[in-house]
């Protein structure tokens, strides 16, 4: 009994190997049609689709037929990507995608858009064929690897050729959105998927040079504030970039796994420069018009990020800034406001000082904008404005209240505090 068996095991070997092999060479046939085919992907014969399934069990021959499938088909997608670039489709339609090489965004674009159509019919083709999907991204990686020269010399000469900022940021979108549509395809470790994402890196990265290259030429022309200490025709040029850079962000198709992250990582490109501008044009100021002016434009700045989303984390840093400078001017108003009533430090309080003060606040309160430190008229927030007034005129009222419950006080100190508050209103 065991003789007749051994008997069968090996009569069955010797026939099913070369029955093995024979479907190895018929899954030749279809290939080497395949190399003749540069634009339609080829339909699966059934003949082929039976070979791949019988090989299954026989991992060598497996691999090896996979790995042949995957010369044909790269080398036939890598022949279609040339002739859409150089010659376009049959009769010319579509036109060649080299054709708007002057247009960096429309060229990268269509090439994207190009492989993304292809990978997807690539993959059509291989589901059909194969049994395996693992075996269909295996193949279809393979496959993609064969663009990768083409696409990575012609994506990188539109990166380093170009110098707008806007540009370069819309690119840098485009390229991320593939990557999106793309990635569902191919595995992360597909030289394709890792091609681009270096490209998004790289354009990334250009984007920030060119941004900060922007605005040092911009500090390098070094515009003084004007007498009105407004905003400097160089801080205006700057402010329009970042709104131009926040509306191609915002119209952006991307999609983003952490919108909140991504703005943050702009706006750390874009408004901290600007800020850094806004800093050094006030270097030559004095200190209330340094606050001014500061006040001024980092309102700008903040009115801009405030229509936009997810830039709450920026907006507080700059309402951080803006209260620090508020608290300056507030501290040098109430300064000038006691400088304007003639108050003595408080070792020096007398009857003959509080005269004076008496005199010089009566002259004051009938005439209030001579206690307006002229510098803070130019505010130009009507908020901040009567902030800064509100903050100085509790500082002098309470003030005012000790010089009223000083025992220097008989009597010369006529108003209440109530009365002198309301007045400053």
């Amino acid at each position: 009994k065991q003789w007749y068996q051994r008997r069968v095991r090996g009569v069955t070997v010797l026939f099913l190997f070369p029955c093995l092999h024979v479907s190895c060479d018929w899954s030749m046939i279809p290939q080497n049609e395949c190399r003749h085919l540069t634009v339609d992907v080829p339909e699966p014969p059934p003949s082929l689709k039976q070979a791949f399934l019988m090989l299954q069990d026989r991992e060598h021959l497996y691999d090896a037929t996979l790995e042949e499938l995957g010369k044909v088909r790269r080398a036939a997608l890598l022949r279609m990507f040339i002739n859409s670039l150089t010659r376009g489709g049959p009769g010319g339609n579509p036109k060649p995608i080299e054709l708007s090489s002057h247009d960096p965004i429309r060229y990268g674009g269509d090439m994207l858009a190009w492989l993304h159509q292809s990978i997807a019919s690539e993959r059509d083709f291989l589901l059909s064929l194969l049994p395996s999907p693992d075996s269909v991204l295996k193949v279809l990686c393979q496959i993609t690897e064969g663009v990768c020269r083409t696409l990575k010399i012609r994506v990188e000469q539109i990166i380093n050729n170009t110098e707008e900022c806007i540009t370069l940021l819309q690119i840098c979108n485009i390229i991320q959105f593939y990557l999106s549509t793309i990635k569902p395809f191919l595995s992360d470790t597909a030289p394709l998927i890792e091609l681009i994402v270096k490209l998004s890196v790289q354009c990334s990265k250009q984007f920030k040079q060119h941004v900060t290259l922007y605005i040092s030429r911009l500090s390098d022309r070094n515009d003084l504030p004007t007498p009105d200490l407004l905003p400097t025709l160089a801080f205006q040029e700057a402010l329009h970039l970042l709104k131009v850079i926040l509306n191609t962000h915002d119209v952006s198709v991307v999609p983003e796994v952490s919108p909140t992250e991504s703005m943050t990582q702009l706006l750390e490109v874009v408004v901290s420069p600007i800020v850094t501008l806004c800093t050094l044009s006030a270097s030559q100021l004095e200190v209330v018009e340094t606050a001014v002016y500061l006040i001024n434009i980092l309102s700008c700045v903040y009115n801009v990020l405030a229509m936009y989303e997810n830039t709450d984390s920026k907006l507080t840093v700059l309402q951080c800034k803006i209260d620090e400078e508020l608290e300056t001017l507030t501290n040098l108003q109430y300064d000038h406001m006691m400088k304007i009533t003639s108050i003595p430090p408080s070792d020096m309080i007398n009857p003959d000082r509080l005269s004076t003060v008496a005199s010089k606040l009566d002259q004051a309160l009938c005439n209030s904008e001579v206690l307006w430190l002229q510098q803070c008229t130019k505010l130009t927030s009507l908020k901040h404005r009567n902030g800064v007034w509100r903050g100085a005129a509790e500082q002098f009222v309470l003030l005012y209240s000790s010089l009223v419950t000083s025992p220097h006080n008989t009597g010369i100190l006529v108003k209440s505090p109530d009365q002198i508050s309301q007045l400053l209103k």
